[in-house]
């Protein structure tokens, strides 16, 4: 009896699949056979502005904690090392090299710290 309903849930989870693609849209279509065929319509992804914006913000907040933690001194210095690098560093260090925005959040986390 257990294999009749794993069978049974492996079709009904399929069944279910399928029409969660086919809520996005679909193509109707006659088939080889004669019957006619939905078909989901594919959709490539896209990254939306909120996405690439929010993740921009996480990153300013890392780079004003790191810098508000290690001070202006030593962030530099260790930038200073890291642009002596390899090509891969020499990019890093400009993507964390300081700028406005992270460092008026440096001084905001300032207080929190202290």
């Amino acid at each position: 009896m257990d294999k009749v309903v794993e069978e049974f849930e492996k079709r009904h989870r399929a069944v279910t699949a399928k029409h969660r693609k086919l809520a996005d849209g679909y193509v109707t279509a006659l088939n080889r056979n004669g019957t006619i065929e939905h078909k989901p319509i594919r959709r490539v992804p896209v990254f939306r502005l909120r996405t690439v914006l929010m993740a921009l913000g996480v990153f300013l907040l890392f780079k004003g904690f790191i810098l508000a933690n290690l001070g202006v001194e030593d962030y530099e210095s260790r930038l200073g090392h890291l642009a002596t690098g390899s090509a891969f560093e020499q990019a890093g260090a400009w993507i964390m090299a300081t700028d406005p925005a992270s460092l008026w959040l440096s001084e905001k986390f300032q207080a929190f710290i202290s």
